[in-house]
């Protein structure tokens, strides 16, 4: 099929004036991505969908979903149906009342306090990035952390949950604070609950995971993997009040927050450091030469720094 065939077709689609024989192919291709119910087009997030597609088709490819047809074939044809839908939605967005989107990014090094137009807030960690509108004008009140660490603490309205989209999860809250950790790197998503209630759902077929206060989701964003452990909350936001509380860390994860935070770059010479757990409390106020000193006695590594790159 053209590529003008399928925009004249999702025209038709949402005008309610296609075949049946053409719903049913459409909906078939929307199926197959488990995709069918995802899109409104007063309310559409261009750029949230387009995080959620890629992470559905990247799991499927890996679990050899796509398997009715070639390979090949089933891909080309996924990544082109979802170019087709953006291009779509994007040409829609030009007819109707477009909500305005801010993105904002946090430079390393730094952190960033934001406050939504409902007044609930964001503490956005270094490094991170955030898409959300000037103003709340649909049913839900939806953000989308597309890199980085957050804590929001959200104002109640039990006529618009808040509803926090990161590639691969969807966190969806009432009135509370939690913590969303989605940095693309660790291809996981981490959310903990400090008050009120969270439900966190993979993006595919997985049912939602209920959090109450003290409990954290983790979702492997390359599998769809689900889990859920106690923890204790105020630890892990630590980074909110200037903390660095590591609990069993990867180094891995460990560099990652040392990486934004001191604007360095942290490199590792063998495959098997980067999986050394780490536990430790530093204030962000410490030197980075404390801390790397501190990982390596711990673990008997040595380590060098040269032209602002730390290799262990």
């Amino acid at each position: 099929m053209e590529e003008k065939d399928i925009k004249n077709l999702l025209d038709l689609y949402f005008k309610g004036e296609c075949t049946p024989d053409e719903k049913q192919y459409l909906e078939s291709m929307f199926d197959e991505l488990s995709i069918h119910g995802e899109f409104d087009e007063k309310t559409i997030d261009t750029e949230a969908v387009m995080h959620r597609l890629k992470g559905k088709i990247d799991r499927q490819i890996r679990q050899g979903r796509f398997i009715r047809l070639s390979v090949m074939l089933r891909v080309a044809a996924a990544v082109f149906l979802i170019s087709s839908v953006a291009v779509f939605f994007v040409y829609k967005r030009t007819q109707i009342d477009a909500v305005k989107y801010v993105i904002t990014t946090v430079p390393k090094g730094q952190k960033m306090k934001l406050t939504l137009s409902d007044g609930s807030t964001v503490m956005l960690n270094a490094g991170s990035r955030i898409r959300y509108p000037e103003k709340f004008n649909s049913e839900t009140r939806s953000v989308t952390l597309l890199d980085g660490e957050a804590f929001f603490d959200i104002k109640h309205n039990d006529e618009k949950p808040f509803v926090v989209e990161t590639p691969g999860t969807q966190t969806q809250v009432l009135g509370t604070a939690f913590n969303v950790q989605a940095y693309q790197e660790l291809k996981e998503v981490k959310v903990t609950v400090l008050r009120g209630k969270v439900a966190v759902k993979e993006t595919g077929e997985h049912k939602p995971v209920l959090l109450l206060p003290d409990e954290q989701a983790i979702v492997n964003t390359a599998t769809g993997y689900q889990s859920k452990k106690h923890i204790n909350a105020n630890e892990s936001i630590g980074w909110v009040q200037g903390k660095f509380i590591f609990r069993n860390e990867t180094l891995m994860n460990v560099a990652l927050i040392l990486q934004n935070s001191y604007n360095v770059k942290i490199e590792f010479k063998k495959e098997t450091t980067k999986e050394i757990r780490f536990t430790a409390n530093f204030n962000s106020t410490d030197s980075l030469e404390k801390i790397l000193f501190a990982i390596a006695k711990a673990n008997g590594i040595t380590y060098s720094v040269k032209d602002n790159i730390v290799r262990f």
